[in-house]
């Protein structure tokens, strides 16, 4: 697969683009696109800060939040959330390791996964709403730029729980070196135009951290990672840039 190809293929397969350009890809070659999902990412941000930007003018600040949080799950389909809920109802039904994947193969939502995604949304809002001003748009395009560099750090350290089935089972385990540095590469050239080098380091530190513990954890309870559990990883990601942010905002870190 070339990289014009594999380009366009990690924006077919990580949004609700309408991108109608056939890519035949064999199962093997699609971890070849994931160095390009912080650039997914970065659009994705880019969208969510014009929609602020816009609902900003007509609307109170706290609205004018939510539309651009609710305009980055409206363009990936909601997905990644999708996989944080079911991750949930997975990880705390108490039940076996194989009971646990049936459940987050189900496409019914539990108590659990409501709760979890409820919360999850509410504290993006509120961080984001409590970020200055001059920060916010930052903030709005590192989230998502930081939160599928954590899906390819995720499925490089782990393995599949499902034997390579799912859509998680196309990367997980598959990503080589190259392709990860390549990624965080992409994620540093975007992230530094928006904060400051020592700052970027720091966000990137504590996000890989979280992501590592996290997929660590995920992978002793099932026995590796899903395409679900990776969708898990860029929300909590997503939300530990709102609250760095929030919290370099506050003290000025």
């Amino acid at each position: 697969m070339d990289e014009i190809k594999a380009f366009i293929l990690s924006f077919q397969f990580m949004t609700r683009i309408p991108i109608n350009i056939q890519i035949d890809a064999d199962r093997n070659d699609f971890h070849k696109m994931v160095k390009y999902f912080p650039l997914v990412g970065g659009f994705i941000g880019a969208v969510a800060s014009f929609m602020f930007f816009v609902s900003k003018n007509i609307f109170p600040r706290e609205i004018a939040i939510t539309v651009a949080v609710a305009s980055s799950y409206i363009l990936t389909g909601a997905m990644h959330i999708d996989g944080f809920a079911d991750t949930f109802d997975g990880l705390f039904s108490n039940r076996s390791r194989d009971r646990m994947l049936e459940i987050m193969r189900d496409s019914r939502l539990g108590t659990n996964g409501v709760l979890a995604l409820v919360f999850l949304i509410i504290l993006k809002i509120l961080f984001l709403t409590d970020i200055k001003s001059n920060l916010i748009y930052s903030t709005l395009i590192l989230m998502p730029l930081v939160g599928r560099f954590s899906i390819i750090l995720a499925a490089y350290v782990s393995k599949s729980a499902r034997g390579g089935e799912g859509l998680g089972g196309l990367i997980i385990g598959k990503i080589s070196m190259v392709e990860l540095i390549l990624s965080l590469l992409f994620t540093s050239v975007i992230g530094i135009y928006f904060v400051h080098f020592t700052a970027l380091l720091k966000l990137l530190a504590v996000s890989s951290i979280v992501t590592y513990i996290i997929t660590k954890y995920i992978s002793m309870r099932i026995g590796g990672m899903t395409g679900d559990t990776l969708g898990a990883v860029n929300e909590f990601a997503e939300l530990v840039i709102a609250v760095s942010m929030y919290l370099m905002s506050a003290i000025k870190l």
